[in-house]
């Protein structure tokens, strides 16, 4: 039997205001005395793996939480952190919902901020018609890993495309006008997507650097 109490038994950080989504965008609850219990490292490792220190054990009135959490659903904290609920325990004497969530952008060390950007097409002076990029996304937590460097040869020139992929903490829908703007200002274009399969994993976008 899953018991939170038993594989967090650290010192709670205290009551706090939170937000919870359920899995597949149904409107957030908000709850205003959620319940903390930090996992430290030493804690992961007796664990044998099962836990790492990305993830907490959570608590919930379930006078504020009417129904008990589902794996899959996000835990937005008071600093905006997102934890992804792993596992649900019972009913804590008759008045609390307990279950372990996972931080996934520390878990993945999604260190990188990036903005999704999308073109808006107008005429441009000769009446072709040119992109204007808008930022529809800011500042996702993400990280970009170099994959693979290809060498291509155009008209008797060599040329390197750069290929990456984007590990993305939030699923997002992307489409054919977007491209990815790294933090330092860096400039993606966008090659295939494939959203997370499992609710510890992330999205994950195929990139290519544009000069």
């Amino acid at each position: 039997m899953f018991e939170p109490g038993d594989d967090f038994p650290s010192v709670a950080d205290g009551l706090e205001a939170v937000t919870v989504t359920r899995l597949g965008g149904e409107d957030a609850i908000a709850v205003a005395h959620a319940l903390r219990q930090a996992v430290h490292t030493r804690e992961a490792q007796r664990s044998q793996g099962r836990y790492t220190a990305a993830d907490a054990g959570w608590s919930f009135p379930a006078s504020e939480v009417p129904e008990p959490l589902r794996p899959g659903d996000v835990i937005v904290d008071a600093g905006g952190q997102r934890w992804t609920v792993l596992e649900v325990g019972q009913l804590a004497r008759g008045s609390r919902w307990r279950c372990v969530a996972r931080n996934l952008a520390v878990f993945h060390g999604l260190d990188d901020a990036i903005d999704l950007e999308k073109a808006e097409f107008a005429k441009g002076e000769g009446g072709a018609e040119e992109p204007a990029w808008q930022v529809r996304h800011a500042g996702l937590k993400a990280r970009i890993q170099p994959v693979e460097a290809e060498i291509r040869t155009e008209h008797g020139r060599q040329t390197t495309a750069q290929r990456f992929k984007v590990f993305l903490e939030d699923t997002v829908t992307l489409d054919e006008t977007m491209r990815i703007r790294g933090p330092d200002g860096a400039i993606y274009a966008i090659t295939a997507c494939r959203k997370a399969e499992a609710i510890d994993a992330l999205m994950e976008i195929d990139a290519v650097h544009v000069d």
